[in-house]
């Protein structure tokens, strides 16, 4: 399993909704709920230690699923 960054984490705990990282070819796939929220790449360093944009770019693809899945649920 990749190593998430502590705020990619904390994102994905303080949802409340389950969610799970995926294996995939060539990257992680983070699944919240039943979304599909993004991929992370695979590699000896994980994604822990990416910064600038593409780390907030899938900060920002977490929090959409997280809300799409939030507000599907009655």
């Amino acid at each position: 399993m990749t190593r998430l960054s502590s705020d990619i984490e904390a994102v994905l705990q303080e949802s409340g909704l389950p969610w799970r990282i995926e294996k995939g070819a060539r990257h992680h796939k983070v699944i919240v709920g039943t979304q599909f929220a993004g991929i992370l790449p695979r590699g000896s360093t994980g994604y822990s230690n990416t910064a600038g944009r593409a780390h907030k770019n899938i900060i920002a693809q977490i929090r959409r699923a997280i809300r799409k899945q939030k507000e599907a649920t009655p």
